[in-house]
């Protein structure tokens, strides 16, 4: 029992510290680059940048009223942990970003850079929110939620329109239509370091092992020495029509120099070749279901 509820306990401080470092970095994009230069990349966030010289409301504050009436509707739709760790979130993203602005200096005036530097941060922010499987409001709520409604449409699309409508606000308000492209190419920076990194968190390496000689060696050494998986193939040569056991194992890419060492100490004349696999489930790796997968390749995304 003791030990359940300490396990509880750490997956809940895991998922607390994720959402605050996720919503440092929403703070840091927009006070060090994207609010300075009025530069609205998509989300309520944005949405508060393109408006703020018309109300005057803080940031964070703007965000968090905005999501309220959406964590009301999710409530029948996605329930109430869902709802209340993301109000949770929406409420740690409003005093880390409106306290920040306080004391953060302007990070640059290069429209450009500020673009990348901001767009960078919220992909960052969005891995952290994807770890601990909530949200901090905005768009990525909104977004979802609509969903539910317009089952037709794919959860990419329905970010285009939320966030395309979020920069053609911002073009409208400035009067600027590279004000505008500065905006998407923050949301296309975003989109791309998030994607990399769910591929990186999760990439893998398939080693394919051909011995001279007996196989058994070679697995036990694998299996002993990285403590992972062998499955043992049953292969034919077909320029000497001669059987042969092919090996094959799936490291992480830290371990591939070990088991290239490993099997040229057992075996010298061996035959290795690696592929990489970008997506592994599984014991020693990712533990998800179908359905979990699924879900953690759409959410690659921001929030606010």
């Amino acid at each position: 029992m003791m030990e359940a509820w300490g396990e509880r306990g750490l997956r809940v401080a895991r998922k607390l510290g994720l959402i605050f470092l996720g919503n440092l970095c929403y703070a840091l994009a927009i006070n060090l680059f994207l609010e300075p230069n009025h530069i609205a990349a998509g989300g309520f966030a944005g949405l508060a940048i393109a408006l703020n010289r018309y109300i005057h409301v803080p940031t964070g504050v703007f965000v968090l009223v905005l999501s309220l009436p959406l964590y009301v509707w999710s409530v029948p739709v996605k329930g109430w942990s869902f709802m209340l760790l993301g109000l949770l979130g929406s409420v740690m993203y409003t005093f880390e970003v409106d306290v920040s602005a306080l004391f953060l200096p302007v990070g640059t005036g290069d429209l450009l850079l500020a673009a990348i530097c901001g767009g960078a941060l919220n992909g960052l922010a969005a891995i952290c929110f994807l770890g601990a499987e909530t949200n901090s409001g905005g768009t990525d709520l909104l977004a979802r939620l609509l969903l539910t409604r317009h089952r037709g449409l794919s959860l990419g699309t329905m970010f285009l329109f939320c966030d395309g409508a979020v920069v053609l606000v911002s073009m409208l308000v400035e009067k600027n239509l590279e004000i505008g492209i500065y905006g998407v190419i923050g949301i296309v920076v975003s989109s791309f370091v998030s994607d990399r990194l769910i591929a990186g968190m999760n990439r893998a390496s398939i080693y394919y092992i051909v011995p001279s000689g007996p196989s058994e060696p070679i697995a036990r050494a694998v299996m002993e020495g990285l403590e992972r998986g062998v499955t043992r193939l049953e292969g034919e040569g077909m320029y000497a029509h001669s059987r042969r056991d092919v090996l094959m194992t799936v490291v992480k890419p830290g371990q591939g120099y070990k088991v290239k060492a490993l099997v040229k100490g057992i075996d010298p004349g061996a035959f290795v070749f690696m592929a990489h696999a970008a997506e592994v489930a599984g014991k020693g790796f990712l533990e998800v279901d179908a359905s979990e997968s699924i879900q953690r390749e759409k959410k690659g995304k921001k929030g606010p």
